[in-house]
Order: C-alpha cells, then structure tokens, then sequence
C-alpha cells in the first residue's frame, strides 16, 4: 500500500470518547460527577463561541478570523488557521496565535496542508513531532508539538472551508475528543460559510448586474466610439473585480500602418490620461492585431508582452486582452483588464464573457460610425439643398427682373404701337380699328399677367418694404382669391434677419395659405409673425376641414418648407384633426431682441 505523507497518524475512535468518561474508578461519586458536569460546561461552551461567530452573518473573510480565535479556544491550541477553499484552490484565510495581535500569515506547508486536507475531505490528527503532515514533512520541522485539522463540508459534500489548530496547549496533545469537538465546529462552520459566500455571491451578482445595465444603457447612448470602449472597460472591471485595464481603437498611422491606439488607463474607478500606441506584435494590444483571438497573461511579470511600465505604477499581476472586432471579422479596437497578485487569475470563461461584451460593442461601434456618416451625408444633403434654394431664389429674381424690365417693356412698346397704328387707320374702317383696340387690350392682359408673375417669383415689397409688409400683401392677395376672412397680427419687424431667412419665411406662409385656398374650405384664416426668446414665430391657422395626419400623405410642399426652415436651424411643426382645422408654426433664431 503506497505511503501517503498526507495520512492520518492516528484514527480518532468515537469509543475513546466513552472510555474516557468511564475512566474515574467510582464513576458515580460525587467527585466525579462535578468534573464530568465541569467537562461538559466546558465544552458546550467552547462549541458555543464558535456558533455565535457562525450566528454573527459574517463576510467569508471576517468569518474565517472569527472562527480561528474560536477555534483556538474552543481547543485550547496555541496557533489556528481557517481557510476558505474556492475553484482555484484557497481563498480567505484567518489566522489566530495566542499573544500575537498580528499574526503573520500561514507559510507554503501550512498552505499545501490546508488545500491536501480539502481535497481529500477527511480530517488529520498528528500528536508526536515526529509525525510526517506533508511532503515526509515532520511536524517538528514545522515547529509543531501536535496538530488537527478538519475539513469543513457544505450540502453536496464538497469543502467549503478547512479548519487547524496547532500545539494544545498543556501536557496532552490532541485526541480523539477534540477531534470529535473540531467536527462539530466544522459542521457549524459550513453552514455559517455557505451562508456568507452566497451573500457575497448575491452582492457580486447584484454589482454585476448593474454594470451590465449600466454598459447596456451606455450602448444605447449612441456615445463617440473612443468614449463606448472606456465604458466598456470600465463596466466590465465592475462585473470581473478587475482593478485596472485600458482600452483603444484601431487607427492608420501616417505611414499606412494599422495601430492600437489607447488615451489613458483606467485604475480603481479613475481614468489616468496619456496615450499610449501600440504597433503590431508590440504589448498585448498590439499581438492582437496578429492573432485576433484573446489573449491570458496571467503571470504578467513575466510575460514577454507585458508592459513593465504598468507592473510598476499599478502592480499588475493578471490580465486578459479581448479583441473587438466587426461584424466581418476586422479588429475595430482592444480592451484589456488586469488584477492585482492576490486576486484569482482570469479564466477562458472570463474571456468568452468579455468576448460577448466585445461583440456588443463592436456593433454599436459600426452604428456609431454609420450613424456619423449617415448625418455627414445628410448636412452635405442640407447643405446641397440651401445651396441650390439659394441659387433657385438668385434665378427666380433674376427672372422676375426679366419679365418686368424687359418682357413688361416689350409689351408697352406693343401697347403704344397699337395705339399708333389705330389713329392712322381711317373712320371709316371701323372694324380694323376695333381689332387693334382689342390687340391692345390683349397686350394690357399680357402685361399685367406678367407683372403677376414677376411679383409671384419675387415679389418686390419684400425688398423694398420688409416682410411684414410683403406678408400683409401675400394674405390680402389670397384673402380675395379664395373667399376667406383673414385676421392678421404683424407687429413692424427690424431689418434683423438675413434675406435668405425673410425669403424662406415667405415661401413658407405662401404655401402655407396655398394649402389653405386649395383644401381647407375655411371661412376665416389667422397670419402672426411674433418675435419673442431670440425666436421669431410665424403662425399660419385655419378653421377648415382639417384631417387626420395618420392617414394622409405628407406632400412636397410641407417638405420643402421643412428644408427652408432646417437651412436657418429653425422648426416647423403642425397641428391638425378632422372638423378643427389646421395649424402650421415656423420659429427660426433671431437677433433682434427679446420682444417685440
């Protein structure tokens, strides 16, 4: 049979427990009942301190140093350790020396006595010096007199903790009673652990929880991409413990090489600023521009990719570098998280997480670039449009000079002609006489046709008079073509505003009452032009028809006024419903003061 340096040294009978308390030669006297009744107070007592510290609702940390002064009492040892046991071997440890305040912390034997202990879920108990523990380690070599140790087991029989105490204090070591005594304090401590490490866990959930939330809410947001992957970073530390990371985009350098480009690093809930670049093959940003795959430094000192800088100004012992990449497989950036030396490393399931995270962004990456690009087209568009509203307004009044200088001089020149030519034609010849005054009739029809029509293209109050005045001509005019009412409030307006933005007010309010002549079917129609908040406000309202914007089309003309009023950082908004009529409202910047 193999030899186990791990072995226990002496089975602990439960029958030594009743041979003991039949030891006394009268074990009914009077004597022997008052030290039995001693013993058993004693020990219900010592059982009692370590259930209040289980019954105390302790972290798992501060449990583990509660548990080891009571488990140093309750059996009588000068020295206890009690460790918390996790996936990757043991997690808190506290630690009890009677006399010392500070005890230091357990060597690498006590250690690998702790975690052999867990593993095999049994207990120890070793009471000579001699006594091999670990690794053909005696205890003697360990400056121990005797030893116990108990696994602490949880509901499905795995260790969740491992309790020791070291060199009982006075003339007998420990023995089949105490050990009997450190397996009950081990069943408590279960479930006080069990206890703590599912709060802690629910705490951890609930933490990370709200840093997904928050990096959900942060994706939402339609932030610049540099700034999504400090989120990025930032949340994702929240959800893993991390205590530090940096993240950055991939950018062309000037000499056409593609670059891993960081602004600042992230420690302990505070962003560091400084770049920092990192070329291909150079720091673990950088590999993974070769790679493209995540990558595990989780002895970081000694990786050939770390960046000593970082180890030291933040001591960094773990990290983990995720690739984001698009959706068709090029890296778009990096982010990368780091632990301190006393925290676990990171694992690959660590990394598939950080990965889906990666993957998230990396979406809202590509959205927040389309999006940038899709507004850039769209204030070449508006740009476009001003552009060549302007120039259809340059043409229309250059043709509307057209018609009335030239078109209106030709056609009085006719006019005159005419009226030449039908004072030479003899009485008599009544008939040709009638023809040309009809001619000249025409040709007057003509003429104040195009007169309409220049003044329809550009009409010449609004550069002479204002618009106040042109707008006060424009309503008349459709007032007594279409058969409405029309109440008017234009308070005199400052010459404050741009032509083009006067223009586009105009052509607003014509296609405005356009609309009004041509569907409403109103009887009564108000115009105002109000300035007020450094904004000017123009109202067009009917009492027509109305409709019901659901289910009408949208034409070109509430469009077109749209893009006028867009061109000058304006708004247009409308208000209709079926029987009540409709109402249309233009508000564009102005200058001219607060009120007028």
């Amino acid at each position: 049979m193999p030899h186990d340096p791990f072995a226990l040294i002496s089975e602990p009978p439960v029958t030594r427990v009743t041979e003991l308390a039949r030891s006394d030669p009268d074990p009914f006297s009077l004597s022997a009942a008052r030290a039995e009744s001693g013993r058993i107070l004693a020990a219900i007592e010592r059982v009692h301190g370590t259930a209040r510290a289980v019954v105390d609702e302790l972290a798992s940390a501060e449990l583990a140093r509660s548990l080891a002064r009571a488990f140093a009492v309750a059996l009588n040892a000068s020295r206890a350790v009690v460790a918390v046991t996790d996936e990757q071997g043991l997690g808190a440890i506290g630690v009890h020396v009677v006399g010392q305040v500070a005890p230091a912390a357990p060597d690498e034997p006590t250690l690998a006595l702790l975690l052999h202990v867990a593993r095999q879920r049994r207990g120890l108990l070793a009471s000579a010096p001699h006594d091999e523990v670990a690794y053909r380690l005696e205890l003697g070599d360990l400056g121990w007199r005797n030893a116990l140790a108990v696994p602490a087991l949880d509901h499905s029989g795995r260790a969740i903790a491992v309790l020791l105490a070291v060199n009982r204090r006075g003339p007998a070591p420990f023995g089949a009673i105490e050990f009997r005594l450190a397996e009950t304090i081990a069943l408590q401590a279960a479930v006080g652990f069990e206890r703590a490490l599912l709060i802690e866990r629910l705490g951890d959930w609930s933490t990370g929880l709200e840093a997904l939330l928050a990096f959900g809410a942060a994706v939402n947001a339609h932030l610049d991409s540099a700034e999504l992957v400090r989120h990025l970073v930032e949340h994702a530390a929240r959800f893993l413990k991390a205590v530090g990371g940096l993240a950055g985009l991939a950018e062309t350098s000037p000499s056409g090489e593609v670059e891993m480009v960081a602004t600042g690093y992230w420690h302990r809930a505070g962003w560091i600023e400084g770049p920092r670049r990192f070329r291909r093959g150079e720091g673990l940003a950088g590999y993974l521009l070769e790679i493209e795959f995540p990558y595990l430094a989780n002895d970081y000192l000694h990786d050939p990719l770390a960046d000593l800088d970082l180890v030291r100004r933040f001591a960094v012992a773990r990290a983990v570098c995720i690739p984001v990449k698009s959706s068709d497989g090029r890296v778009l950036g990096f982010f990368e998280l780091h632990r301190a030396a006393e925290q676990p490393p990171f694992s690959w399931q660590d990394a598939m997480f950080l990965e889906s995270l990666a993957n998230t962004t990396a979406v809202a990456i590509e959205n927040t670039r389309l999006l940038s690009d899709l507004e850039g087209k769209s204030l070449e568009i508006q740009a476009l449009s001003a552009h060549n509203v302007t120039i259809l307004e340059d043409e229309r009044q250059h043709i509307a000079r057209e018609l009335h200088d030239e078109a209106g001089q030709a056609l009085v020149g006719v006019k005159l002609g005419l009226q030449v030519m039908a004072r030479l034609v003899p009485i008599e010849q009544s008939a040709l006489r009638e023809q040309l005054n009809d001619l000249r009739e025409q040709v007057n029809g003509a003429t104040a046709r195009i007169k309409d029509l220049a003044r329809r293209l550009r009409p010449p109050t609004l550069d002479q008079l204002g618009l106040e005045v042109a707008l006060r001509q424009l309503a008349i005019e459709y007032s007594v073509r279409a058969g409405f009412e029309i109440d008017l409030d234009l308070p005199p307006i400052p010459a404050c505003l741009a032509s083009a933005a006067e223009i586009a007010i105009y052509r607003i309010a014509q296609e405005a009452l356009t609309n009004v002549a041509a569907h409403a079917d109103a009887r009564r129609v108000r115009m105002s032009l109000i300035a007020e908040d450094g904004r000017l406000r123009l109202t067009v309202a009917d009492d027509g028809c109305g409709f019901d914007p659901a289910t009408v089309r949208h034409g070109l003309g509430l469009l077109g006024m749209r893009e006028r009023v867009g061109m000058f950082g304006g708004t247009l908004s409308m208000a209709t419903l079926p029987g009540e009529g409709t109402s249309v409202e233009v508000s564009v910047p102005w200058e001219g003061g607060d009120s007028v």
